[in-house]
């Protein structure tokens, strides 16, 4: 097969330069694309803000079309508004002119732009902007050559050449509701989450798990991402994240290796770890972000200056009974009662060990 020649394109090339694709998976990246161009750059940052560990019957991490486009609507208010099933190349550029542009999943055994093409049968998504502009913002590597964010002209014959098996959905866009706590949602979540990820360690997995390695790797760095975005840097989940790609790689070399398609006991006891301080970090971030605006709110100082304190009593009109009420908003906030044999006087003082009382107790 022969690769078209990429160009550019003065709507879609620059919105391609800003999303984070590599933080993105296949069906996510070309969503993420529509979602800045009605909402701006960085507006789909907003499929970071959850921390999960969601599950699909398999067991698979969650990450299958259904789930991503729910998560598309309540995160970035993009809505289905009509499906065709079934399409082939000619429907799909009879469509994109009508009213473009569509968002078309198909198999990337077809797609020439791709270094699938002509080598292996994947689900894959893109734009079909206008009859005959293609836009792809996955990036990822493969063993024929890298995927790249990018914008190809094709021609009517190599689309029509698509057989009649894609999938094409046009989008509405919708306001999206004010969110709630996320970082104590997640908190929650993450908690709960517990019993599943003890079953899924238990479970039998094949080559799957490096997916769902990849997979809970590029959510992280998103999360990442996405908390730099509103002002809360996390260099803890950054670092996590890093772990996350480097378990990603010795996963898939662990893999190619093995004769068996087992996973190693040393990438299980990694999955294992790594899982668990998931659950240990969305704590200690709901319970600091918990703390600090409990502070703010009551002692009516910036977010600079608590961040500046060390100890409660440097911040102005601190006193005894502020402290009583920074407690109650922190707990209202996260949904936990503290007893008084978490009050040590070390965490009525020290912003930090206020905050780790909290985070042992979400």
């Amino acid at each position: 097969m022969t690769s078209p020649a990429e160009t550019y394109d003065r709507l879609w090339s620059p919105l391609l330069e800003t999303v984070r694709a590599d933080a993105l998976d296949c069906v996510q990246a070309n969503l993420a694309v529509l979602a800045d161009r009605h909402g701006g750059a960085g507006a789909h940052l907003s499929l970071g803000a959850p921390l999960r560990f969601d599950l699909e019957p398999g067991p698979r991490v969650a990450a299958s079309l259904p789930y991503r486009l729910a998560a598309a609507q309540e995160l970035l208010g993009l809505r289905v508004t009509r499906r065709w099933d079934g399409v082939d190349g000619a429907r799909l550029r009879a469509l994109a002119a009508e009213a473009g542009p569509l968002y078309v999943i198909a198999d990337a055994h077809d797609l020439t732009w791709t270094p699938y093409a002509g080598r292996r049968h994947t689900e894959h998504t893109f734009l079909l902007s206008t009859s005959d502009t293609v836009v792809d913002a996955y990036h990822d590597e493969t063993p024929w050559g890298p995927c790249r964010p990018g914008v190809w002209r094709i021609s009517p014959a190599e689309l029509d050449a698509l057989p009649p098996t894609a999938t094409a959905l046009r989008f509405a866009t919708e306001p999206v509701a004010p969110p709630p706590d996320i970082l104590a949602a997640n908190a929650r979540a993450m908690a709960d989450a517990v019993p599943a990820i003890d079953a899924y360690l238990s479970a039998d997995h094949g080559e799957g798990l490096v997916l769902d390695i990849w997979l809970l790797g590029r959510s992280r760095l998103l999360h990442g991402a996405w908390l730099a975005r509103h002002d809360r840097p996390s260099p803890e989940i950054d670092e996590q994240a890093r772990a996350w790609l480097t378990l990603a790689s010795k996963s898939f070399v662990a893999w190619r290796r093995s004769h068996t398609g087992a996973p190693t006991a040393a990438v299980l006891d990694d999955l294992g770890r790594l899982l668990h301080e998931d659950v240990a970090i969305a704590a200690r971030l709901a319970a600091r972000h918990a703390v600090l605006s409990a502070i703010q709110e009551v002692l009516r100082v910036d977010e600079p200056t608590v961040r500046a304190a060390t100890t409660l009593r440097e911040l102005p009109g601190y006193n005894s009974f502020g402290l009583v009420e920074i407690i109650e908003r922190a707990e209202a906030r996260l949904a936990v009662v503290l007893q008084d044999g978490d009050l040590a006087p070390q965490a009525l003082q020290d912003i930090d060990s206020l905050c780790a009382i909290f985070a042992s107790r979400v």
